[in-house]
This record gives structure tokens, C-alpha cells and sequence, in this order.
């Protein structure tokens, strides 16, 4: 479905060049789980973000079903940005405080060319695919908590019924039952709307019987790669085990 091939993405000019990724191959499958773990600046939310179209590689590419993006100054995607969208970490910062959440679900469609009648009475269908109750369409934001907020994200992100979810780190700010309830959601939403999902986090605790594959990223490469419990039985490499060590794996 989605294959990076030898991806590098470099930031700054000449001299001043910081590498963020570095010579990156891996293959996300239709329908599957995939976990991208790291610690804090490895480069998971940057390969992400040039997954979704968001930016572009400085050398490599990036296959998406039948889109070949390659290193094409000033181009823009979006047909990838409609099959990829992504979910944040934070998601007041994706969020607009000021308008109801019927209407934040309700946006991308609107912007298809929906109209808004129907848009308002798919965003209804979206809050009850996500578990969160009618009431909540004449709410904002700050009405809210984080773990609806995150579920307001999430039904704004599959609106537009994508076939990859990225989901950046959207638990890490959420309590262990809210988080639990998080990952079943996603689960639920893979198998009725047939997508894949790309979850990036540093908590290996989480992913155990949750992804189907994983990577682990160090300094922006991709150090293992395999079958998710295998990784987590098994650990070839001293910092994944170090990763599992600092968890409740240890």
C-alpha cells in the first residue's frame, strides 16, 4: 500500500544540513497496524508527515498505492492528503476553540463539496462511530475532554473515509484507562472502514496485542523492522531492548 524507499529528509542549506531521516525503507500493508516507535527526535513524526503528503523527501520516494511522489519542488499532493490524514498528539493545536464540534467534523466535508446539510448529518453519524454522544455536535472544544477531544479528532480525520489513519503519539497525554479506550476505538474503526493505520509512539507498552507490524526508529533510522510481538519477544537490536527495559516490559 504505502512502500518508503531509501527516504532522506534534510532541513537548512549547504553547511548548516541537519539530517532529520536517513536513507528510510519500510512497506505500511492495506488493513494492518503498523507501529513506528522512537524515542523523542528519532524522526517518526517527520517520516509521518512525508506520508501524508505533508512534506516532501530530499532523496528517495515514497510509493502510495499508484502515486509516485518523488522530490518535486513547490508540488503539492492532494489526493495523498485526502487517503492520508493524521491525527495529533495535541489536539487543541488542531482543534478550533471557536466553532462547534459539528462543525470541526463537519469541515472536510463541507470542503469536498458536501453541502452542509448533509455534512452536518454525516458529522452526527461520525460522533457515534467514535462513541461520543449527540449533545456533543453543540459543544466546543474546551467543553471537552482530552480523550473526546481526541475522539472530536479522530471522526474529523475519517470523514473523508481515508486508507491510511496516522495517529502521532495521540494517547501520550491521556490516562491508562482513556488510553485503552483510544486504542480499542482505533481497532474498531480499521475493521469498519478498512483502513491501515501508521501509530507512532515512544511507549512500546501500548502496542502488545494493539499493531500487527512495528519499526523501531534511532536518529532517524530504522534500526529492526518485523512482526510485532516477534520484535517484542525477541529484540535484536541493544536498543530496543533498552526501549523495552525502560517499559513495563523490563
Amino acid at each position: 500500500m504505502i512502500e518508503v524507499d531509501k527516504v532522506t529528509k534534510q532541513y537548512g542549506r549547504r553547511q548548516q544540513k541537519v539530517t532529520a531521516i536517513r536513507d528510510v525503507t519500510i512497506t505500511i500493508r492495506e488493513h494492518e497496524i503498523f507501529a513506528l516507535i522512537g524515542e523523542s527526535g528519532s524522526g517518526k513524526s517527520t517520516l509521518a508527515a512525508m506520508i501524508a503528503g505533508l512534506e516532501q523527501p530530499s532523496k528517495g520516494k515514497i510509493v502510495w498505492r499508484n502515486i509516485q511522489n518523488e522530490p518535486v519542488k513547490e508540488r503539492i499532493y492532494p489526493r495523498q492528503r485526502t487517503q492520508a490524514q493524521m491525527v495529533f498528539q495535541n489536539p487543541d493545536r488542531s482543534l478550533n476553540p471557536y466553532w462547534d464540534v459539528k462543525d470541526i467534523v463537519a469541515e472536510p466535508l463541507i470542503l469536498k463539496g458536501v453541502s452542509p446539510t448533509k455534512a452536518y448529518h454525516h458529522a452526527a453519524e461520525l460522533l457515534e462511530r467514535v462513541h461520543l454522544p449527540l449533545s456533543m455536535l453543540a459543544r466546543r472544544p474546551g467543553q471537552c475532554s482530552g480523550g473526546q477531544k481526541q475522539r472530536i479528532a479522530i471522526a474529523r480525520a475519517i470523514a473523508l473515509a481515508p486508507a491510511v489513519l496516522i495517529a502521532d503519539e495521540i494517547t501520550s497525554a491521556l490516562d491508562p484507562e482513556t488510553e485503552q479506550d483510544i486504542l480499542k476505538l482505533l481497532v474498531a474503526l480499521k475493521r469498519e472502514q478498512s483502513m491501515a493505520i501508521l501509530y507512532i509512539t515512544h511507549r512500546l507498552e501500548t502496542i502488545s496485542g494493539f499493531a500487527d507490524r512495528m519499526a523501531v526508529m534511532k536518529d532517524g533510522l530504522i534500526v529492526e523492522e518485523g512482526q510485532c510481538e516477534q520484535i517484542l519477544q525477541a529484540p535484536k537490536t541493544d536498543y530496543t531492548r533498552a526501549l523495552l527495559k525502560a517499559c513495563s516490559f523490563a
